[in-house]
């Protein structure tokens, strides 16, 4: 074998890496395209796709409710679709009955419930008023799927090696500031919403494999520290469309 052949052997490994590389470099990663034989290392940022799938969606839920006052427990069974109507059936987890329905359309919603002879509508500044949390209807939705705030498609994530995660750090509407963590799956993990009134930490965990939304959320304030909310997925479906009924 001549030198020039030699030389062309050994660099042609070499010159494919950096193909490899080059290719890599600064490329869109979503949980159906994540990386595979890169190593990330501490510092690395990527654009990141975290899309939902779903339309519609049926979730059913345990949800707990630690307060200063006591506890309570309800399950909520949620008929949603995406970016447009969110439907709640609300029950006694004790005894099972029926405790009230909702519905989510657009930044309006409306509550009614015979056993408490209570009939609300409103927008999300009337409820912010009373409940002192400020929250768009619109986010309810993406939050109880582990889907993010924001208006971009991709967003620029930096891998934290120490915590294993992917972080981002963005602004949004109202002031607003939303830090996350995704796994190496590309699911979300953590999500604190800021703004000049409230911070919100929210937890997930026990992902679900056929939609990627979480199974469990923990959710703190932290102007409450004492009040604390727990969501228990018990299944998920989504088949869709679901009927959403609701008399104004």
């Amino acid at each position: 074998m001549n030198r020039l052949n030699a030389h062309t052997l050994v660099k042609s490994p070499l010159l494919l890496g950096a193909i490899f590389l080059l290719a890599n470099c600064g490329k869109t990663i979503s949980p159906e395209n994540p990386l595979k034989r890169e190593k990330i290392n501490d510092g690395v940022t990527r654009k990141i796709i975290v899309e939902d799938k779903f339309e519609w969606a049926q979730i059913f839920t345990r949800i707990e409710a630690n307060t200063a006052d006591g506890d309570q427990k309800f399950k909520v069974q949620v008929r949603s679709k995406q970016d447009s109507i969110l439907w709640a059936a609300i029950s006694d987890d004790m005894i099972g009955l029926r405790v009230g329905k909702a519905v989510i359309i657009n930044d309006s919603a409306a509550f009614t419930s015979t056993l408490l002879g209570l009939d609300w509508t409103g927008s999300a500044n009337d409820l912010a008023k009373m409940t002192g949390v400020d929250i768009p209807f619109p986010y309810l939705n993406k939050l109880l799927r582990g889907q993010l705030i924001y208006t971009e498609t991709a967003l620029r994530y930096k891998f934290d090696e120490k915590r294993d995660v992917w972080i981002t750090n963005h602004a949004i509407s109202k002031n607003r500031n939303v830090y996350v963590e995704l796994d190496r799956r590309l699911h979300v993990k953590h999500m604190t919403i800021s703004d000049n009134k409230e911070i919100i930490n929210i937890e997930y965990s026990n992902v679900d494999e056929g939609t990627g939304y979480p199974m469990l959320l923990e959710i703190t304030l932290n102007s409450r520290p004492d009040y604390t909310i727990k969501i228990e997925v018990i299944e998920i479906r989504t088949e869709g469309p679901y009927n959403t009924p609701f008399s104004f």
